[in-house]
């Protein structure tokens, strides 16, 4: 071996790393704005993707604090291709060919999405070699620099404390219930407590219609040390009269998080219900993301389908704020359209097994609004055709709408007064309607706050 050759042969190896990880980390820092959140979705993805294949599930915690934040879980150790993936930034969830993936992660430059919290992770696990060996590890990942010439010498450090960690510590056992995998960030500024903040509580919010899809995961612990808070979500996976339970204990005390839920296998749709005494209210979807890809795809509060939509299938762009769903020959885009196809009709099954039980604010989930989304990705004529009329003409039949008298009518069958009306005109028509149709208007509550 001609030593130089070699020597230069791993400079330029090191070398395309570096400008791989500044290109994407500098992509992404135009993004931050969109994507406070992602870091603990990316996180949670690794974690779940770690018991892909195995008939086993995972737990994970989180503890914030003021000067870093550490997400554990105790999913399946690492294998050497997946610190090679961690350091070099070399994809450790590529198929081998005629293998069917069950990992959710497509993107190999998914995990830099975390360094939006902090450019400075401190990892630790347990590793596997190819010869069956387990070693303990911990190492810091540093992706702070602008150039090349300043990153390079941080991924031979990285590798340097890796092989250093590993001496001396093998383990002759694997202890599947421990949190065995950590990764710290550092939280240095305002900006990254900020995002780590935001994280946190966008994770809270929507990690109960992430259990209900995922029922690989089976515990989230959430310990906020800043608001002296500690959350704890369990996972049920039974569906029980069309609903999924999610457990919540927050600082001692015990509700249950509850999930219309319907899935064909492929597509699952899901809203939280809250249960007043007999009856079942609807929650609003309000900036709640209507896509999930297993995890939320944050953008896409506004897409306007009328209930929460998922697919491990569905084929998302590359920063998750959305699927591709323009062009007529795509593939990616043609399985789009058809999982949002089938989400159509489980949505209709749920909404023919609502009528004549004890919802209300099922307004909350029959919204028909064109999506508000990128143009450059979506087909609205296809959209129009195929999930906008059928979902009108559909909804126009259904017995939806809270009466005075505590029946529902069919949309078809009832008027409702525009808002352009002049304050009189309303009065008038308020009136007029009371006393001619009392079983042709909504509650009386919404028609006042219509006239003033």
């Amino acid at each position: 071996m001609i030593k130089s050759i070699e020597e230069g042969r791993k400079e330029d190896g090191n070398r395309s790393i570096a400008d791989k990880i500044i290109k994407r980390l500098h992509d992404l820092e135009k993004t931050v704005q969109n994507n406070h959140g992602r870091w603990a979705w990316e996180l949670l993805q690794n974690a779940k993707d770690s018991v892909a294949g195995a008939d086993r599930k995972v737990s994970v915690q989180i503890i914030y604090d003021v000067e870093e934040i550490e997400f554990s879980h105790n999913g399946n150790h690492f294998t050497e291709k997946d610190i090679r993936g961690l350091i070099n930034q070399i994809s450790s969830k590529e198929v081998e060919e005629g293998e069917v993936s069950t990992r959710t992660g497509r993107f190999g430059t998914g995990f830099l999405t975390t360094h939006l919290l902090s450019k400075e992770v401190y990892i630790k696990g347990i590793v596997e070699t190819i010869g069956g060996d387990l070693f303990q590890f911990g190492f810091p990942l540093d992706r702070n620099g602008k150039t090349t010439v300043n990153l390079i010498p941080k991924i031979e450090n990285a590798w340097k404390q890796f092989h250093t960690s590993t001496e001396n510590s093998e383990i002759d056992k694997y202890d599947e219930e421990a949190l065995n995998t950590s990764f710290i960030y550092a939280l240095d500024s305002t900006e990254q407590k900020e995002i780590a903040q935001i994280g946190v509580d966008e994770f809270t919010t929507l990690i109960p219609y992430v259990l209900s899809f995922i029922p690989e995961i089976y515990s989230v612990e959430i310990i906020d040390k800043v608001r002296d808070e500690t959350t704890v979500f369990t996972n049920d996976s039974e569906t029980v009269d069309g609903f999924k339970k999610i457990t919540k204990i927050h600082n001692g005390k015990t509700t249950i998080v509850r999930l219309l839920y319907a899935t064909n296998e492929t597509v699952s749709i899901a809203v939280r219900a809250i249960k007043k005494d007999d009856d079942f209210e609807i929650l609003s979807l309000e900036n709640v993301p209507k896509l999930f890809c297993d995890f939320p795809l944050i953008g896409t509060e506004n897409f306007h389908f009328p209930i929460v939509v998922n697919s491990f299938y569905f084929n998302p762009q590359t920063e998750r704020d959305g699927i591709w769903l323009m062009g007529e020959n795509d593939a990616e885009v043609i399985e789009n359209k058809d999982l949002l196809e089938q989400a159509l009709v489980l949505y209709k099954e749920i909404i023919n097994d609502l009528e004549g039980k004890s919802f209300k604010n099922v307004f909350n989930i029959a919204k028909t609004k064109l999506p508000s989304t990128d143009e450059k990705y979506f087909d609205p004529e296809w959209y129009i055709k195929y999930i906008q009329v059928p979902l009108r003409k559909f909804l126009l039949t259904k017995s939806i709408v809270e009466l005075e008298d505590g029946n529902n009518g069919k949309l078809n069958e009832l008027w409702f007064p525009l808002k352009s009306y002049t304050k009189e005109t309303k009065e008038k028509l308020w009136q007029y309607t009371s006393d001619l149709f009392p079983q042709a208007v909504c509650k009386k509550d919404i028609l006042h706050n219509w006239i003033d």
